[in-house]
């Protein structure tokens, strides 16, 4: 047992030195590392004497090394980790404990297939405890337990603690071992929460619940203050009138009694604080100093050997129970992650994705955020799609294509769409359910550049610089890409977007693009890509347009400008600005409405058997 330990503590101190924190003992090296699991940010910021930001920095560290990768080697722009920082903070708002929502934070994309798959194997967890609760009031129970969840120690066992670092480590611990031995007692008849626990010892939690105990308000007394506070009480008693010897001597046993009580003092003392009242009794009462001296400094020696004597045989009790009190922390902090995991899947109507090898699709997936605003009774409804970039294995969407091109009406749902994709692929690398019925998806780094991304860089010559080491990386990723076309005048866009797309088109990389430019692009693509539309088909009764927001493969989509410009004239009330509208509807009277639909002729398009081999 001993040189399991020393290999613990070793591995401890090794983790704080990856980490930068040296020159701590072992213990509070395991203290430090398990607050850090925890996402204890306070607690880890005061652990290492250090900021908020330090603590932050630390855990995010430790979080990636757990996911086996840096995540800006995995999440690779802004854009992306602001999308997976949006669907985080979904997640832990449904966790009870600061520790689980911090923890559900701090979560790093992997692209670790057993990392992903173990990650998703805890969320049916969650669902199955949740269903085994449902119903009844003990879920509101089991989440109330959990809210207790905190690694401060209680501030009766603050004196203990100073003195021990394995007191402390203890201490800290102590809510989090009540609530373990709450929850292992109260549902113990419920087995999928038991299961999840293991084989705990609850007997050995209490013990260390009772240990803990023993050490509450440990301490030191300041002697000092309590025989001062006596000559105080003392003194106010013989200025009452009437005072005889007999009263006041009376008076100084009772108060020597109380101090003698106070500080459990030997019979020694006792007899030493006794003399030391004797020598004179007269206004104003003190005690002679050299013998109260003597006898504080004795009583303060003794009183040290007896708590450092308490002290060890607690530590000796506690140590035994190390790796169950690290293990059972980590456990039920992991507990309210998966529970808070389960209940967001059952609230969006969620499913853990499958891992694949050649492609990313979905069947009947949601915008993640509209699904979030339908359920808050802000829109009525979500239209479901299905879609897919390359070959996925156990459904078949469309014609398999790594690279692939969105075209099709304005307000459509092309943005929508691209979004969901990029929410599918990053909840699966962070092991999480999907707003999907069914859902394959590769493990690869993602890039996705939202439209405001573009506009934001503002030239040809930045979009460039951002863009080009992208495809000129041969590496396998995920590349989503929200509109190109401000960057230049159309057709120079058109060819230098081709030339982007006949890149994506020869790896084994994905691609998606979302454009307008379908008719400048598509006659300079060079090698086989599908391109898919979005069509809307006129206006309902309230303006809207009517769109399908499930596209159509293998077909290009109008961008339809004369419906957004009729939809404004309808509800513009200025007649003035109503009267612009109309003189815009009769410049595009000519317009069929539809660009594109296909070009005559492309090199990957030959017609027979060679487009449907393609």
């Amino acid at each position: 047992m001993s040189d399991l330990r020393t290999n613990v503590d070793d591995l401890a101190l090794t983790q704080c030195a990856l980490l930068g924190v040296t020159g701590v003992s072992p213990m509070a090296a395991r203290d430090i590392m398990g607050r850090i699991r925890a996402c204890d940010v306070e607690g880890v910021a005061e652990a290492i004497r250090g900021s908020k930001e330090m603590a932050s920095q630390l855990i995010s560290r430790h979080s990636h090394a757990d996911a086996g990768i840096a995540e800006r080697k995995v999440l690779r722009t802004a854009d992306t980790r602001k999308l997976k920082h949006e669907l985080l903070s979904t997640f832990s708002e449904e966790a009870t404990s600061n520790l689980a929502k911090n923890c559900l934070l701090f979560r790093s994309a992997s692209l670790n297939r057993d990392i992903i798959l173990n990650r998703l194997k805890l969320c049916a967890a969650g669902k199955e405890i949740i269903e085994d609760l449902n119903g009844t009031a003990r879920l509101a129970d089991l989440k109330g337990i959990l809210s207790g969840l905190s690694l401060t120690p209680p501030s009766a066992l603050g004196g203990a603690s100073k003195r021990s670092d394995t007191i402390a480590f203890f201490a800290s611990r102590n809510k989090v071992v009540q609530a373990v031995e709450e929850i292992m007692s109260k549902f113990a008849d419920v087995r999928s929460l038991s299961s999840f626990f293991g084989d705990v010892d609850v007997a050995a939690l209490r013990g260390v619940i009772d240990a803990l105990q023993q050490v509450e308000g440990l301490g030191i007394q300041d002697a000092t203050a309590t025989i001062s506070d006596a000559e105080v009480v003392i003194n106010e008693q013989l200025k009452k009138g009437n005072m005889t010897r007999e009263r006041a001597l009376g008076i100084l046993e009772d108060q020597i009694a109380e101090v003698v009580s106070s500080l459990r003092m030997n019979l020694e003392e006792e007899e030493e604080l006794r003399r030391a009242s004797m020598e004179t009794i007269s206004l104003p009462f003190e005690f002679e100093r050299v013998t109260v001296m003597r006898v504080i400094d004795s009583w303060k020696k003794r009183q040290e050997e007896e708590l450092s004597s308490r002290i060890r045989e607690v530590e000796s009790a506690l140590t035994r129970h190390l790796e169950l009190v690290e293990r059972v922390t980590d456990r039920v902090v992991l507990l309210d992650q998966v529970l808070a995991i389960a209940s967001v899947m059952e609230k969006y109507g969620l499913t853990p994705p499958s891992l694949a090898r050649e492609g990313i699709g979905f069947i009947n997936g949601r915008s993640f955020l509209l699904a979030q605003e339908q359920v808050e009774g802000r829109i009525r409804s979500v239209q479901p799609v299905s879609y897919s970039l390359g070959r996925v294995e156990t459904f078949k969407v469309a014609r398999a294509r790594n690279a692939v091109i969105l075209t099709g009406a304005n307000s459509g749902g092309k943005t929508t769409l691209l979004t969901t994709l990029a929410t599918v692929h990053t909840l699966t690398l962070l092991g999480l359910p999907v707003p999907c019925e069914k859902a394959e998806v590769t493990p690869v780094p993602i890039y996705l550049f939202r439209k405001r991304a573009t506009r934001r860089i503002g030239s040809l010559e930045q979009a460039m610089r951002s863009l080009i080491p992208v495809f000129a990386d041969r590496k396998r990723k995920l590349v989503l890409i929200d509109e190109l076309e401000a960057l230049t005048e159309p057709g120079a866009a058109g060819r230098i977007i081709a030339a982007m797309v006949n890149k994506a088109a020869t790896g084994s990389s994905f691609f998606l693009l979302v454009t307008h430019l379908a008719n400048e692009i598509l006659p300079n693509v060079k090698f086989p890509v599908r391109v898919d539309g979005i069509e809307a088909s006129g206006l309902d009764e309230r303006g809207e347009l009517l769109v399908d927001r499930q596209p159509r493969f293998d077909h290009v989509g109008s961008s339809t400008p004369k419906l957004i410009i009729m939809k404004l004239s309808r509800t513009s009330k200025k007649r003035g600005v109503k009267e612009l509208y109309e003189e815009m509807l009769a410049s595009l009277e000519g317009e069929s409405g539809r660009g594109l639909q296909a070009p005559l002729v492309l090199p990957w398009m030959t017609g027979g058997k060679d487009a449907e081999a393609s």
